[in-house]
């Protein structure tokens, strides 16, 4: 029985010490291996740019940011002229431009984060809910842990048809997405969960009217676009804009941009250009700008975590966190995802270094790309990486765990043949 429990008990410390160790190597990525040498900047621009060429089925601007200046970019389109300056619906990707937006107003004073976002409605509130709504505060809309359950989602509406009112879209969203509710309400307990909202931007995007008195986008056009300059950035640009970019299919045919209520969570359209200049000011270089909108402590403050899955760090109050960068921050940046429009940017604040890749004609192309950035740059898996490595990882746990139990159990019982052997030949 003693030799039984000792058997058992070293079986199930070897196997708590592979699931550690299986654990470990996939957030700090010991086994990844990235797509060009580290900090051989050249070397990534080729191998983005031969595998974006290779894929993709629309059309593309790239840009690779190196310590906190642009480095190189690269376009490219099927039948259509990309440059610089070409528009691309950002879809989510608004959400981060949003949050520095919102953290003007908190800069300022205006807004508290963490005082109920009910004092500063007028003109709509949320509906009475199981919770104490009074849990909802912009801090935990801008991280997503705000408790509501609305699913958004945005599908828009087609150009030439009504666009539905702020307050009514709140109540109802028309232009959900299939199988979500497009209520913004609270079905959570505000503060003790993650759950993606696009109604929480929505949300948003009404308090800054209220505290600033002023339209949504003349609010963001007035503090954020014209300090950053950001000239060709703005809301619902319309489909026979000169310089808008295709918006394909990947099927050889094309969509059309839609028009959006929720601009904060989706509605943004913006070109590299004005983008490499939100990421120039996120980065904390001394020899960046100075003189912008958003102090370096409220910067700090939207790169604290705010959300967690799976233990792990994830949003913070507004952009998300990616991975660990190496100095005790994160990789921050922001996606967007339409039915076949894909943009990304992200940046390390630490040491300048970012990207940013607006597509059209593939659904996961700029993510896909992004996430080979993060590990180039971090040497650690992002968000979206870990989260595809966690089967594989739990099916290495189990197997580990088997094949551990199976040689503990095989040494026992060879060590009990060899006593019963060496007492017969006594």
């Amino acid at each position: 029985m003693r030799t039984f429990l000792l058997h058992t008990l070293t079986a199930l410390v070897l196997i708590a010490l592979w699931g550690t160790y299986s654990v470990i190597s996939l957030k700090q990525g010991w086994h990844l291996s990235a797509i060009a040498p580290r900090h051989d900047t050249a070397s990534f621009m080729a191998q983005a740019t031969a595998k974006l060429q290779e894929e993709h089925k629309g059309n593309y601007a790239f840009l690779l940011m190196d310590q906190g200046k642009v480095h190189a970019e690269h376009y490219s389109a099927k039948g259509e002229n990309i440059n610089a300056k070409t528009l691309f619906g950002l879809s989510s990707l608004s959400k981060w431009v949003t949050a520095y937006g919102v953290m003007i107003l908190v800069q300022r004073n205006e807004l508290e984060l963490d005082r109920p976002v009910s004092h500063y409605l007028t003109r709509w509130q949320l509906p009475e809910s199981p919770y104490n709504n009074d849990g909802v505060t912009v801090r935990r809309l801008l991280s997503h842990t705000a408790g509501l359950t609305d699913g958004l989602g945005h599908n828009g509406f087609a150009p030439g048809t009504p666009i539905q009112p702020l307050t009514e879209h709140l109540s109802q969203a028309l232009d959900a997405d299939e199988g979500v509710s497009g209520r913004v309400e609270v079905g959570i307990e505000p503060g003790t969960a993650f759950k993606y909202s696009g109604g929480s931007y929505n949300l948003l995007q009404l308090i800054v009217e209220e505290v600033s008195g002023v339209s949504f986008q003349a609010f963001m056009a007035a503090e954020v676009f014209a300090p950053l300059g950001m000239n060709n950035t703005s809301y619902n640009v319309d489909n026979n804009h000169p310089a808008l970019a295709a918006y394909h299919d990947g099927a050889g045919g094309h969509r059309t941009y839609p028009q959006y209520t929720s601009l904060a969570a989706t509605g943004l359209y913006s070109n590299i250009e004005d983008l490499s200049k939100f990421l120039a000011a996120q980065v904390k270089l001394k020899d960046s700008k100075g003189a912008l909108p958003l102090d370096r402590g409220a910067l700090d403050l939207m790169m604290l975590p705010q959300a967690k899955t799976f233990g792990i760090d994830i949003w913070g109050a507004g952009p998300m966190l990616f991975a660990e960068n190496g100095e005790n921050g994160f990789i921050i940046g922001h996606g967007g995802k339409s039915p076949t429009l894909n943009t990304t940017a992200r940046v390390n604040p630490d040491t300048g270094n970012g990207l940013i890749v607006l597509s059209t004609g593939n659904h996961f192309m700029a993510a896909n790309l992004a996430t080979q950035w993060t590990v180039w740059e971090s040497g650690k898996p992002d968000i979206y990486l870990l989260k595809n490595q966690i089967p594989k990882m739990v099916k290495n746990v189990v197997v580990g765990a088997i094949v551990t139990a199976l040689i503990v159990t095989v040494w026992g019982l060879r060590r009990r043949l060899i006593r019963v052997i060496t007492k017969k030949l006594r």
